[in-house]
């Protein structure tokens, strides 16, 4: 049962019998003009912890512990089942309350982590469509180095620090990915002096590639 379903409840047996309770606070909602859908539940909510409190002679029931509720019921209404079931379903409500608005609480953590996740994700697909996109146009170039390393190397950096990885890629790319100066036979097919060259090459081309 819901929170306010047993608020409703409660209430409407308390209505029925507000002409017992002279000395007791206030009933001013009448509540046979309303069901449980359209009922004004804080009104409702703040009557009925005024009388629950008012039975129990406790100042505000909300600020009590729960184990010395039960232990007024157990000491003064265990003979009158009509009082003791008030209170004890206005306590079963506050708890209901509690579960529900924690229940509301992780499905919100949960929308919002879920979108975070989204959004994540949607950023990843695209760095590695940039990646790819990029690294296509440099190994059209047929330059001596792992296009896609460097990319996707330079789009690490850019997350932290998007200056200084553009900076970085358009002075000196092999930072992100080392000039090839050996084949895969472990030959060499690029002295130092012209893996430098290699690398100011790259460097010009990425400029102008306006990535």
């Amino acid at each position: 049962m819901a929170a306010n379903d047993i608020l409703y409840g409660l209430y409407s047996r308390l209505y029925a019998q507000r002409s017992v309770l002279s000395t007791a606070p206030q009933l001013t909602v009448d509540i046979t003009q309303y069901n449980v859908q359209n009922f004004p539940v804080t009104l409702v909510e703040k009557e009925s912890a005024a009388i629950a409190s008012y039975l129990c002679s406790v100042k505000d029931i909300n600020t009590c512990e729960v184990k010395d509720i039960l232990r007024i019921v157990q000491q003064n209404y265990n003979d009158q089942p009509f009082w003791k079931d008030i209170i004890l379903d206005y306590m079963e409500y506050k708890l209901k309350q509690q579960e529900e608005t924690i229940y509301k609480r992780n499905v919100e953590l949960l929308k919002e982590t879920t979108r975070v996740l989204n959004e994540i994700r949607q950023e990843e697909n695209r760095r590695k469509e940039l990646v790819r996109t990029f690294g296509d146009q440099i190994n059209a170039q047929h330059f001596h180095i792992d296009a896609y390393k460097l990319m996707s190397c330079y789009f690490i950096m850019y997350r932290k620090d998007a200056k200084k990885a553009y900076d970085t890629l358009i002075s000196n790319p092999a930072y992100f990915s080392p000039i090839i100066t050996t084949d895969s036979s472990g030959h060499s097919i690029l002295t130092p002096e012209a893996a430098k060259e290699e690398n100011a090459k790259i460097a010009k081309f990425l400029k102008g590639l306006k990535i």
